[in-house]
């Protein structure tokens, strides 16, 4: 019985993509349906108006309220530039949401279809990881939500001190009823959204990093068994190979797709990411290690290193696995191939011998950082 092989690629994204688009950062394609884009512009800008452009003012204010006092400014900075990052993330979703939709498309291109069940489930096992991977930042920035908002309740200074989850300015008192309980909830609901949605992106541009990384192990499983019928069918075998090159080729347009697309995110990320930690680190040193702060915070400050080692790991296994295209290529059966096909498989090979390398900004070395682990 034949199983059928077609899978649909988007499935790397494809729940990132609706948590996105109900934040109401990222537009669902309605193609002519101006009266549906129409209401979910309406949606957008309410919820996104509400959520975290309110809560992006407040900080700014409580930033510039604070300004002078060390302990006050580390204390407001370090959310702000969460959020600061985050909005580069929105405007690139936002402003370049047909780039987007056309790469979520090209996933599908028939190159980057598997070809054999060993391939099949190679893209079945890196869409599952991606879901779960996705899923679990998502929890863990629930978790980190949780621990902020009971940290006030769980770490009282006085019987009768009122204190807000976070810092945060407000054009009204909170020291009393109800506008503390106001404050207290908007603050928890925004910061929850908001993570969920910065994530959610975050998730995202990992995803698509993932699919570099499994079409070069569907690559390198076609190099590995390009001339496995050599003997039996010459003329098929080298046929294999142009497709493999044409793969190749797709990948590399693929991946500076990517890099063209997010690469102002992912640097801000690096950059503001190194602040980050350094204020929260800061932010620790002032509260009990014992205390419901502290670990919202050590929480808060592993989610940020996560989601910086996310790209990382991956974009180090993108170039892991394009530096064994060479091997993989050369382990295939071509002694018996004609001499067409063995020019061609060395062309191929002398091309692969310089890996696919992902930057964090532009494509030069010089001006770049590289997406790896070291």
């Amino acid at each position: 019985m034949a199983h059928n092989l077609d899978v649909d690629l988007t499935e790397f994204v494809r729940f990132n993509i609706k948590c996105i688009q109900f934040f109401g950062y990222f537009s669902p394609d309605f193609r002519n349906n101006s009266q549906r884009k129409l209401l979910f512009r309406i949606y957008a800008a309410l919820f996104v108006g509400f959520a975290f452009i309110l809560s992006l003012l407040s900080q700014i204010a409580n930033m510039v309220d604070a300004f002078g006092d060390i302990e006050k400014m580390t204390e407001a900075s370090f959310l702000l530039f969460t959020n600061l990052v985050q909005c580069f993330k929105i405007y690139t979703f936002a402003n370049h949401g047909k780039k987007v939709w056309n790469l979520v498309y090209s996933m599908n291109r028939s190159d980057f279809k598997p070809n054999n069940l060993a391939q099949y489930w190679i893209v079945v096992n890196e869409i599952k990881t991606s879901k779960i991977i996705s899923k679990l930042f998502l929890l863990a920035c629930t978790l980190t939500c949780v621990s902020w908002a009971i940290s006030p309740l769980l770490d009282k200074r006085g019987s009768d001190e009122l204190r807000l989850p976070l810092s945060g300015w407000y054009p009204f008192s909170t020291e009393k009823s109800p506008a503390f309980e106001f404050a207290y909830t908007y603050q928890i609901f925004t910061t929850w959204v908001g993570g969920l949605g910065d994530i959610s992106m975050d998730t995202f541009m990992s995803g698509t990093i993932m699919v570099i990384s499994t079409q070069l192990s569907l690559l390198k499983d076609g190099l590995e068994n390009v001339a496995r019928n050599i003997k039996h069918d010459k003329s098929s075998v080298n046929k294999n190979l142009i497709q493999c090159a044409c793969h190749y080729r797709s990948i590399i347009q693929f991946a500076a797709e990517v890099t063209n697309l997010f690469t102002t995110c992912i640097t801000a990320q690096f950059v503001v990411g190194v602040i980050i930690v350094c204020m929260s680190m800061f932010q620790m040193s002032l509260v009990s290690v014992l205390s419901f702060q502290f670990a919202a915070m050590l929480l808060y400050q592993i989610c940020v290193l996560m989601e910086i080692y996310l790209w990382c790991f991956y974009g180090n296994e993108v170039m892991l696995k394009s530096d064994q295209l060479t091997q993989a290529a050369y382990m295939s059966e071509w002694l018996d191939g004609t001499e067409e096909f063995k020019q061609n498989l060395l062309f191929l090979m002398t091309r692969t011998q310089f890996p696919l390398k992902l930057y964090a900004s532009g494509g030069k070395v010089t001006q770049s950082y590289l997406l790896n682990l070291e």
